[in-house]
């Protein structure tokens, strides 16, 4: 299996956008929603212009797509990380992460939030050496919440 990260463009905002709808549709099917921006075609757009949303390869296939925030010199946050069903349970997650981690070699500190729900993001995060650091709840009268998770390089 190869794995390989791509820059994204603005080409691909319409694919990358179906891709994270698609990946995400069990997250709105338990929680009622999306991750914020998501389904908006100018948001994907926006992204794209930072320079850090990447496509995710599979054997020369797309299979989804991560976007990093460096926060700092030495911090950078995973804001979106998003693998379609056909490419999950094939070790692409962890190549992904490696690989992402070789772009901001600078990078000290990795930070992300997954829902609180989300087992199978916290096992996989947790066995990509990060730990759970804590939680927030983005709507006070909402049971929702997002944990935080840390890497430390």
């Amino acid at each position: 299996m190869v794995a390989k990260l791509e820059l994204a463009n603005v080409a691909d905002a319409l694919v990358l956008k179906a891709l994270c709808m698609e990946a995400f549709t069990p997250d709105f099917e338990q929680y009622g929603g999306f991750p914020p921006g998501v389904e908006d075609i100018d948001w994907h757009l926006a992204q794209i212009t930072t320079g850090h949303y990447y496509k995710i390869y599979y054997n020369d296939e797309l299979a989804g797509g991560i976007l990093t925030v460096p926060t700092t010199d030495v911090e950078t946050e995973i804001k979106l990380f998003y693998i379609t069903g056909d490419f999950q349970d094939k070790q692409l997650g962890s190549k992904v992460i490696a690989l992402i981690e070789q772009c901001y070699p600078m990078t000290k500190q990795w930070s992300l939030v997954t829902p609180y729900k989300s087992y199978r993001n916290h096992h996989f995060y947790e066995k990509q050496g990060y730990v759970k650091v804590g939680e927030l709840q983005p709507e006070p009268n909402d049971e929702f919440r997002l944990f935080q998770y840390e890497k430390c390089c």
